[in-house]
This record gives C-alpha cells, sequence and structure tokens, in this order.
C-alpha cells in the first residue's frame, strides 16, 4: 500500500535524525503543524508545501503526487521572515516511451540555472541528438539544453535537460529561456520562471535563489531579445 503523505514526511524527517521541534523551525511553522500533518489530521495544511519542499518529498496537489511548489523566502525589513509559495506549471517530466522518431533533436551545452549576473555560454554546434519527445515532433527549430546550477529546483536540478520550442507562445507562469548574443557573437541563456512581459522588460523568477540573489528580477528585452518557452524535461536522475 502507497503511503499516505503525513507517513513519508514522518519517514523522511526521522531518516534526517530531526524531531517535530527541529522541522518546525527550520521550516517557519510549529510542531503542532508538523504533528497534524504527520497524522493527516487536515486535508490540506498551509505549511505542508514547505514542508515537502524542505525535506525534497512529492507534495499531492487535487489529489495526485507532483513536485512541490517553490518556497521563497525573504527576510524583512524588521527583520521577520516572508515565505512565498510559487506553483510551479511546468515542465512536465517525458515518459521515454513517448520517444519518437530519429535521433535528430539537437541537444546544446549549456544553460545556466543559477544567476543571471552568471548566464553561460551556450554551444553554437550541438553536441548531441535525441529521439523527439511529443511536444517537439513537429517543432521547427526545437532543441535541448542542459542545465546548470540549482537556482530553479525543484522544477529542474543540475544536469536536466530542458526541452525548449521556439514556436509557442509563452505566458506568466511558464519556465522559459532567455537569451542575447554579445558583440562578439558569443550566445548566452538562462533559464527562470516568466513573471511576466512588459513592452521593455522581462520580469523573471528563480526558485531557489542562491544565496544574496533576490528571487525575483528583471532583464531588458533590448539586451536579452529573445524568449522561448519550455515544454518539458529529462530528468538526469
Amino acid at each position: 500500500m502507497d503511503k499516505s503523505f503525513g507517513q513519508i514526511v514522518r519517514a523522511e524527517r526521522e531518516r534526517r535524525g530531526l524531531s517535530q521541534v527541529e522541522l518546525a523551525q527550520l521550516t517557519n511553522t510549529t510542531q503542532q503543524s508538523i504533528d497534524r500533518i504527520e497524522r493527516d489530521v487536515v486535508a490540506r495544511s498551509r505549511s505542508a508545501p514547505e514542508v515537502a519542499a524542505f525535506l525534497e518529498i512529492p507534495f499531492p496537489f487535487s489529489g495526485q503526487s507532483t513536485m512541490p511548489d517553490a518556497v521563497i523566502r525573504r527576510t524583512l525589513p524588521d527583520g521577520t521572515i516572508d515565505t512565498q509559495i510559487v506553483q510551479i506549471k511546468n515542465p512536465s517530466p517525458i515518459p521515454r516511451e513517448n520517444l519518437i522518431g530519429l535521433p535528430d533533436l539537437p541537444i546544446y551545452s549549456a544553460v545556466r540555472g543559477g544567476s543571471w549576473s552568471d548566464s553561460v555560454v551556450v554551444s553554437s554546434d550541438p553536441i548531441d541528438y535525441v529521439k523527439r519527445p511529443e511536444p517537439l515532433a513537429r517543432a521547427k527549430n526545437g532543441y535541448g539544453l542542459y542545465v546548470l546550477g540549482d537556482s530553479m529546483v525543484p522544477a529542474f536540478r543540475n544536469g536536466d535537460l530542458a526541452l525548449v520550442h521556439p514556436n509557442l507562445p509563452y505566458s506568466a507562469g511558464d519556465e522559459v529561456i532567455i537569451s542575447t548574443h554579445d558583440h562578439h557573437g558569443e550566445h548566452y541563456a538562462i533559464l527562470k520562471q516568466l513573471v511576466r512581459a512588459t513592452a521593455d522588460t522581462w520580469h523573471l523568477r528563480q526558485y531557489n535563489p542562491p544565496d544574496g540573489e533576490p528571487a525575483e528580477f528583471s532583464l531588458p528585452r533590448e539586451k536579452w531579445p529573445t524568449c522561448h518557452l519550455v515544454v518539458g524535461a529529462y530528468r538526469k536522475r
């Protein structure tokens, strides 16, 4: 029999050698809330997504098990901690049985899933080719990019392969590739969630920002003109 969410939380907490009080302190909640979660007393606790994200376990939405929402923390001017739960819209892992056709989808290396100030040069020539998943079966100029860094955890982890459709429209909440070229012709790119797009600015979010970096930031479209939609992922593990 499959374990309930509460049973999984308790097992992972105990595996890490944490008490309920310690887990509560680490996830900005109370021991009583942890106890209720572990006993499955409440159908949906406000603290549950953050607990799931901290323990790196799936969190059930609408009766289905999926990745936990991203939990973004920031320190307010008065010293208190503000926690924001951000629902992850994309990407969907692509099952192997959905791989079709010849291995003709070009793969490039690599896209930074870390700091926008630390974007990486994307190779100008493919480093590999793989079979196309169904979302890219008829995509002209579709491609894949290997992810570096963990700022987009839990949606993307270091070593995952982002699958990109350059011709589909993007919208707020989508994971996207934002890219640019410098005067030497080098191609730079980052992977982030699109918060919104204005006439001159990309407003972006990273789920797991490195220390000292904000969860949300903006880039000028004049300098970063290209935005491509991420439609799925091949997981490293």
